[in-house]
């Protein structure tokens, strides 16, 4: 496996399924530590990174609140010292409309 981005830290939001969860797991096996942060908790997506041979943790957040975007933040640097790259995936359904509108 390529340490492309060994000692980096990677936030992925909306990281416990779909995209965000394929995005967690490419950083974490190019040996990215990784926060996966989500509205409901998935430990089955912190086991496997971690037996990617990464780091990781699991941060309960709600994309629709702005304040637990700021702790989110705070809670990835004190896990990890730092924060290198953000993959800003979670969102809210809402009304649909045209893209013009």
């Amino acid at each position: 496996m390529e340490t492309i981005f060994k000692n980096k830290v990677a936030l992925v939001t909306g990281g416990r399924s779909g995209i965000g969860r394929g995005t967690a797991l490419a950083f974490a096996k190019k040996r990215a530590k990784v926060a996966v942060a989500d509205w409901k908790e998935n430990d089955k997506m912190v086991d496997l990174i971690k037996e990617l041979g990464s780091k990781a943790i699991f941060l309960e957040w709600d994309v629709s609140k702005t304040d637990e975007g700021t702790a989110m933040v705070a809670q990835t640097i004190a896990a990890f010292g730092r924060l290198d790259y953000a993959f800003n995936n979670a969102g809210i359904e809402g009304a649909t409309a045209s893209t013009q509108d």
